[in-house]
């Protein structure tokens, strides 16, 4: 069996001259185990001997083009230089040396892959240590982008970090320490990200230490010795890496670290002094200035490696818990103070808000809603004992009576407003009959359902509560004065033939009530269901526009909820969806079937207690359009008044939404937003 492998080697090498680059091509052929080398060209070599001869060519040449000599790339040569010569190293002991610099001392270099596909030398380590430098750092220090470590410790280098050291992006170790550099250290160093080493101790740098902020791989800090301000930092906590830092000799410098607030990973280097050393059993020895002498300087540097052992005093081990104890009796006492002075204030102003609330209660007060009133005072008629005796009476109901009256707007116009009376239970209740006295009772639970419901809603189709007058004998509530009174009332006096109600106009109301109550179901939150819904409850405005209103029996049902339970049936009787009779679960969909049944009483033109259903076989509004919709002649269910105007078929889609509206399983009915769209898209 022939087997082949076919593996080509590519092989780059240089010749002497310096840019000239050769290539050659080896192609290897495995057959049967044995290596056959081939030309170039593909022509086959018959003799071992020439197989071997280009087999050792191959290996050569691969040997010669691992071993290549490469140069530094033009960015770091120059960049050297200029380093170089302001450091002082061409006037110390090392020299530079153009001819190859990554030869020269103190300087180291790795292959790297440059953008022409081709490998270059670059720049990765400066250590320039104790070489008795004189000059300055150079910014051009920042276009070395790969260095990893710049170790310049124990020179005379002065002046300023350069802010361009943050452009050595892969910088791991930087070490300053025991120099000259004075001025504040770039706040821009925290983007040195990988840096793992940071000492700049023994220098004559001040500032505060804002550049402290992100080193998650930081594993030793110094900044001892040195002229910083301010306070350590809170971020230095969050440097995971971090086992040894000295923040120690910076004579203004606040701790406000220390070692009970560190977690157990991190170790405080000391500083000792030359002081320090002779006294070893005084903790609270000073830190050595940054004026010290050079000998000085390189000796506390050794020794603030080691972290701090436990001290051996035991008398220092006394003093130390006594001090606690003493704290811990202060802080009880100053504990207990604090606390009995806070409870006797807490009880001044709890008896204060009582006061207030009862002093409100009695005197009452006045709560505007709306900016149709135009300052409060207008309403100061209504805490008059005689305050509504002179104002027209515009109707009665089991709360109290409905007068009108007429103020000054804040458009300053003349506004009508109605004002509703609710007589408030007395305080001797108990003198009262026990039905009177629940039924007064439930007015005011319904009185405070109002205020709070209508008290913060705004819509055209709502009618809203203009203001609030609390009295101790009853609560006035301001309306704005619906001028063509309620639906209810329209519909009577049309059936007398006292005014007329044009189709147009009834679809305008329907159309003005499924709007509010889209408004109430899905756009106000918490949901709003009305409970109520009846033509006395729908009051028309002077465009014939139609306002909801009577939010007594209204409930707040928060989106989590998809239903409310009550204990009895309140509504009106007619316009109650048969599941809240039944099981007293309310949800929106009752509101859909008591709008449904104002659809058929629009069409219809009777309300549900007419003299006409109660002679049917159904005696229900809804059962009998039910039969007459799906009977031969649906027309007979829509007013005589309103036929022959030509929107007959309009009407009997009306009528066929009520049926819609009306279905005795809630969840066959469609939710508000549906029923206004239903009745936008009918045209005339």
């Amino acid at each position: 069996m022939f087997i082949q492998h076919n593996i080509v080697f590519l092989v780059k090498f240089r010749a002497k001259t310096k840019y000239s680059t050769r290539f050659a091509a080896i192609r290897i052929k495995r057959k049967e185990g044995k290596c056959v080398g081939e030309k170039p060209s593909g022509a086959m070599a018959g003799e071992s001997k020439t197989k071997s001869q280009l087999l050792l060519f191959s290996l050569f040449s691969l040997f010669f083009f691992i071993h290549a000599k490469l140069d530094l790339h033009p960015s770091d040569l120059k960049a050297l230089l200029t380093l170089q010569k302001d450091l002082g190293v061409n006037g110390g002991q090392l020299k530079a040396t153009t001819s190859d610099p990554c030869n020269a001392d103190g300087v180291f270099c790795e292959r790297r892959l440059s953008n022409k596909e081709t490998y270059v030398l670059r720049i990765t380590r400066l250590v320039f240590k104790s070489k008795h430098l004189n000059g300055v750092l150079s910014p051009a220090v920042g276009r070395l982008t790969e260095l990893k470590e710049l170790s310049l410790s124990h020179n005379n280098l002065a002046d300023r970090i350069p802010p361009q050291i943050v452009d050595c992006r892969k910088l791991e170790i930087l070490d300053l320490r025991d120099n000259l550099f004075s001025g504040e250290v770039p706040s821009s160093l925290a983007s040195l990200t990988r840096l793992k080493l940071l000492d700049v101790s023994s220098n004559k740098l001040s500032g505060n230490l804002n550049f402290l902020k992100h080193f998650p791989n930081l594993e030793t800090l110094s900044v001892a010795d040195n002229l910083f301000t301010g306070r350590v930092p809170s971020s230095v906590r969050s440097f995971r890496s971090l086992k040894h830092f000295n923040f120690s000799g910076n004579q203004f410098l606040h701790p406000s670290l220390s070692l009970n607030t560190l977690p157990k990973r991190y170790i405080l280097a000391e500083t000792p002094t030359s002081e320090a050393t002779t006294n070893n059993n005084n903790n609270n020895a000073p830190a050595p200035s940054p004026t010290k002498s050079r000998r000085n300087k390189t000796t506390t540097n050794s020794s603030a490696a080691a972290a701090p052992g436990p001290s051996s005093n035991p008398h220092h081990k006394h003093k130390s818990s006594k001090r606690k104890l003493v704290g811990w009796i202060l802080g009880f006492v100053a504990g207990a103070f604090a606390g009995t002075i806070s409870g006797f204030i807490f009880s001044l102003l709890f008896k204060l808000a009582l006061a207030l609330i009862k002093g409100r209660g009695k005197s009452g007060g006045i709560t505007i809603y709306s900016p149709l009133i135009k300052k409060a005072e207008d309403l100061d008629f209504l805490e008059k004992e005689d305050g509504v005796a002179s104002l027209e009476i515009i109707g009665r109901g089991g709360c109290g009576e409905v007068y009108r009256k007429e103020l000054p707007a804040s458009n300053d116009k003349i506004i009508a407003f109605a004002i509703k009376k609710i007589v408030q239970p007395p305080r001797d209740a108990a003198d009262l009959a026990e039905e009177d006295s629940k039924l007064l009772h439930k007015k005011m639970r319904q009185i405070r359902s109002e205020i709070n419901t209508v008290g913060q809603i705004r819509h055209r189709n709502l009618l809203p509560l203009v203001a609030h007058v609390s009295r101790p004998d009853c609560h006035y509530l301001v309306y704005e004065f619906m001028k063509n009174g309620s639906l209810q009332d329209t519909l009577s006096k049309v059936e007398t033939g006292e005014r007329e109600l044009d189709w147009l106009s009834r679809h305008k109301i329907a159309l003005g009530v499924a709007a509010g109550l889209e408004y109430l179901h899905m756009s106000h939150s918490p949901r709003i269901i009305h409970r109520d819904l009846k033509p006395a409850n729908i009051l028309l405005d002077d465009d014939m526009e139609a306002r909801i209103a009577d939010f007594g029996l209204a409930k707040a049902m928060p989106d989590a909820k998809t239903h409310i339970t009550t204990s009895n049936v309140a509504g009106t009787v007619g316009y109650i969806a048969p599941e809240y009779h039944q099981i007293l679960k309310f949800t929106d969909k009752c509101d859909i079937y008591s709008f449904g049944v104002i659809l058929g009483v629009l069409v219809i033109g009777k309300l549900p207690s007419d003299s006409f259903f109660q002679n049917t076989e159904e005696m229900s509004l809804v059962k009998w359009l039910r039969k007459v919709m799906t009977s031969e002649n649906p027309k007979q269910a829509i007013d005589v008044k309103l036929l022959g105007n030509g929107y007959e078929d309009q009407m009997l889609l009306v009528l066929k939404i009520a049926c819609f509206c009306t279905m005795d399983d809630p969840k066959e009915r469609p939710n508000s937003k549906d029923v206004r769209c239903m009745l936008s898209q009918i045209k005339h």
